[in-house]
């Protein structure tokens, strides 16, 4: 009878005939809890495993397995995704509720492992993402992590802190496991609460994870020739005496004075002060920033332009150093349109639809003349429409299309802009949020709205999304022929090595994209920044990892600085990064300056030596010109031309080479010395990207010239 019963209940209720608690769990603990700076107490009975929750989509299965007897937990969690929803919870792996109160301020801390069994993806990889959260609306998180894991078992600590109150039975953490069909186990999950007087650093930590990662990774070659080709034009130099004749052999110098794209900051109220902190934060925005945001906010009444501060008088005066300091800036922001971020006095006109329209109108005729004042060239006209709506839920969504003709009518020269967040964040996007900003787009260019641009927020916590995801989104919203805007970037983290990484690779995919333009920093000193840690400058202004990848990308890396020789011709050429330059020559005594802008299609200087002279040696040996030249064109799409002069008669070889070394192409060539040798090459059956071409010469010398091929 007894084993007739429990075979009932297990048809029943489902409820497995073994136990589900983990035999090894204490001694695990106390494993662990010798390299924490406090012991903690435990969220709720981690040992057992019946109390965590799976489901949310169509073949969501669980089952508890035995570990490997190598790994120091006994038991674990084994799920099977068989069906995706429409959302990454579709479906999902939830822990029991809080069994203890979480005080605001307190530090959870979490470990678990996690493997991928099977996965429908090539590589074997799983995917989740880790969410402490408030469980019920509205969901309040407190702490997540993207997980990215392959079959042999991975350890994961996760950081969170309340930011408010949670008494017993309120949060939760869940992982969700909606991207493909894979097949997970879980194991070793401990969840404690470690109180406050925590320092994050002092806890174990996993280093940061993103897909692309890896210095292989394919979308790596693919950005660099991006850049060669969207980032870069020809510049040509051409010098000449006053009598108009070509000068050769002057020196020339070419300087890159500012990047063409925009790297900025938000600017805090420190510009306008004159500690030694404020000098200090002025320098750098000066020294780092070619680009700027400033504020411009409506607020709540209790801060903002209708707070009872000094922000009508701060926000101008900020736009006003900026333009003093010729730093092109934009406004942010117009309209936030959610009660939350308007004063209480708009919502006055909740039930007056046509007031509330002339309320806002009235706003914009106050601030955006003083934007033009102060000389503005871009507005955050609408900000968050996707979660921030209140306004056009009794207006109807197409006041937005009003909005951005009155600021235009107005001021008709900034570029306009529309700002979401969530489009990129959260581990690569929230699939809502992306749609609706769509939407948003569609009805301001369908309306016939002046929108100039789209502003992505990417204020990045832990949970960082892939670059190859960065692209594949960048690539989603260019389709609408607008500039793209990185708006609000930082990284929230305490692993200073991993920010910098990112850093590096998040720039580089965005530099990379021909339709953005812009990367603005949401601060970048400590001592005055949202998420201090997300700063690149600490508050003793000693400089972190991410302020040495910044500046070398941006004043380095991607810097055109050059020096040459003019040819018999008078010309000078070198491909350089789009931007303003200073270009000096200097022959015969004298030295002589100009100012150029490279712009995509190129640039020609034209400039001129008062002197009579050529340095032309009139000898026939000084009339030709030896050496390997630039192939031409380039870049190139299928067939490009290769010449050289050489000095000495003999044996020569041609070579090319991939960007990875592999040679392509290989001749072996007789010249003669002084006369003209052409070779035109078919590159057809070459993938697009950058390539090396290498020539020896009869006296052993060797050149080497880069060339860019696009299809």
């Amino acid at each position: 009878m007894k084993v007739v019963a429990l075979i009932l209940l297990f048809l029943i209720t489902g409820t497995t005939l073994f136990s589900q608690t983990d035999p090894k769990f204490e001694a695990y603990l106390a494993g662990e809890r010798i390299h924490l700076p406090v012991e903690g107490e435990l969220l709720y009975n981690c040992a057992n495993l019946s109390g965590y929750r799976y489901g949310g989509a169509t073949g969501a299965t669980k089952k508890t397995v035995d570990a490997d007897s190598t790994m120091p937990f006994g038991k674990a969690t084994q799920l099977t995704v068989s069906q995706i929803g429409a959302n990454s919870w579709e479906p999902q792996f939830q822990s029991p509720a809080n069994a203890i109160p979480v005080n605001k301020g307190d530090f959870l801390f979490y470990i678990f492992y996690i493997r991928a069994i099977e996965s429908d993806e090539p590589s074997g990889t799983g995917k989740g993402f880790f969410y402490v959260q408030r469980n019920s609306s509205p969901w309040t998180g407190l702490g997540s992590s993207s997980l990215m894991f392959t079959p042999d078992w991975r350890k994961v600590y996760v950081v969170a802190q309340a930011g408010e109150e949670f008494p017993t039975g309120t949060m939760e953490f869940t992982i969700h496991l909606g991207y493909y069909g894979q097949k997970v186990e879980i194991g070793g999950i401990i969840a404690l609460n470690l109180g406050q007087g925590i320092n994050p650093a002092d806890l174990p930590r996993n280093p940061l994870y993103w897909d692309g990662m890896l210095p292989d990774a394919p979308w790596r070659a693919e950005a660099a020739t991006r850049i060669e080709q969207y980032r870069k034009g020809d510049l040509k130099i051409i010098v000449k005496n006053q009598n108009g004749q070509p000068i050769q052999n002057a020196s020339v110098k070419v300087e890159m004075k500012n990047h063409a794209f925009g790297f900025g900051t938000f600017m805090s109220e420190l510009a306008l002060q004159n500690s030694t902190n404020a000098q200090k934060y002025k320098n750098e925005v000066l020294k780092l920033f070619n680009r700027a945001t400033t504020p411009f906010y409506m607020g709540d009444g209790n801060w903002g332009w209708y707070g009872p501060g000094n922000s009508q008088t701060h926000y101008p005066a900020l736009a006003q150093w900026l333009l003093d300091h010729n730093i092109p800036t934009k406004g942010h922001v117009l309209i936030w349109p959610s009660w939350t971020w308007m004063p209480p006095f708009f919502r006055d006109y909740e039930n007056d639809p046509e007031g509330l329209r002339a309320a806002i109108d009235t706003h914009l005729e106050t601030v955006v003349p003083i934007g033009e004042e102060k000389g503005l060239i871009e507005w955050d006209v609408v900000n968050e429409p996707h979660i921030n709506h209140d306004v056009m839920d009794i207006c109807g969504d197409d006041i937005m299309v009003h909005w951005y003709n009155k600021v235009h009518e107005l001021d008709p020269g900034p570029r306009l802009i529309l700002n979401e967040y969530n489009i990129l964040m959260g581990g690569g996007g929230d699939p809502a949020f992306q749609a609706d900003f769509e939407k948003y787009i569609e009805l301001l260019l369908n309306g016939g709205a002046p929108l100039g641009g789209i502003g992505l927020q990417c204020h990045f916590d832990e949970n960082l999304p892939g670059i190859p995801r960065v692209l594949e989104v960048l690539h989603r919203f260019a389709r609408y022929n607008l500039a793209i805007q990185i708006t609000e970037f930082d990284i929230d983290t305490i692993d200073e090595e991993g920010q910098a990484s990112f850093t590096h690779d998040f720039f580089t995919a965005v530099f990379s994209h021909p339709a953005t333009d812009k990367i603005v920093m949401w601060g970048f000193w400590e001592g005055d920044q949202w998420k201090p840690n997300g700063a690149m400058i600490r508050t003793d202004w000693s400089y972190k990892p991410n302020y040495d990848v910044y500046t070398d990308l941006v004043f380095n890396e991607w810097w055109t600085n050059e020096t040459g020789l003019s040819n018999r011709e008078g010309l000078y050429s070198t491909r350089g990064f789009l931007g303003d330059y200073e270009v000096s020559v200097s022959f015969d005594g004298y030295t002589v300056f100009e100012n150029a802008t490279l712009a995509k299609d190129g640039a020609t200087v034209e400039l001129h030596i008062p002197t009579n002279q050529t340095g032309v040696n009139r000898s026939e040996e000084f009339l030709i010109e030896y050496g390997v030249q630039q192939n031409y064109p380039n870049p190139f799409n299928a067939s490009t031309v290769i010449e050289f002069t050489p000095n000495r008669s003999g044996d020569a070889e041609l070579c090319i080479y991939s960007s990875n070394g592999a040679e392509v192409f290989s001749k072996k060539l007789n010249v003669k010395k002084g006369e003209p040798y052409r070779e035109e090459l078919s590159f057809v059956h070459l993938p697009s990207g950058s390539y090396f071409y290498s020539l020896v010469l009869p006296d052993g010398k060797r050149s080497m010239k880069k060339m860019l091929l696009i299809k």
